[in-house]
C-alpha cells in the first residue's frame, strides 16, 4: 500500500486561508501603527462598570513580584493538570513506560513547587 505525496491543490483552501489571515493582521498592524489614539482624557483611566475611580499613579509604581509568581505558579499546575487528563484517560492502555514518565513529569513539577516554597515565594507578608 503506497501513499500518494499531497498535492498543492489538496491543501489549497489552507494555504489560502492563512494566507489571508496573514494578510489581515499585518493591514490591521499597519493601520494602527499609521494611526495611533493618542487621547489623553481622565475617562481613559476609568474602570468599566465599576464605579470607582482609579489611581493613575500605579502605573508608574513597581508591581510586586509575588503576584507574577503566584500567576505563574497557577498556569504551570494548570497545564499540568491539561496534561494529566488525556493521560489517565488511556494509562491502561499504554504502558509502564508512560507511567514512569508521568511520574517524572509530577516530580519535576514538585521540585519546582519545593523551590517556590523554600524561597518563600508564596508568602504574603
Amino acid at each position: 500500500m503506497t501513499r500518494e505525496c499531497p498535492t498543492l491543490e489538496q491543501y489549497f483552501s489552507i494555504y489560502l486561508y492563512f494566507a489571508l489571515v496573514a494578510a489581515l493582521t499585518l493591514l490591521i498592524t499597519l493601520v494602527s501603527a499609521l494611526m495611533p489614539s493618542i487621547k489623553d482624557s481622565p475617562a481613559k483611566f476609568l474602570p468599566y462598570e465599576s464605579g470607582i475611580s482609579s489611581k493613575t499613579d500605579l502605573m508608574h509604581k513597581r508591581f510586586p513580584m509575588r503576584h507574577y509568581l503566584v500567576a505563574l505558579l497557577f498556569l504551570v499546575f494548570d497545564i499540568e493538570v491539561i496534561f494529566m487528563y488525556p493521560w489517565a484517560v488511556v494509562a491502561k492502555e499504554i504502558g509502564a513506560f508512560a507511567f514512569y514518565e508521568m511520574g517524572f513529569f509530577v516530580a519535576a513539577l514538585f521540585v519546582g513547587f519545593a523551590y517556590a516554597w523554600k524561597k518563600r515565594g508564596l508568602e504574603w507578608d
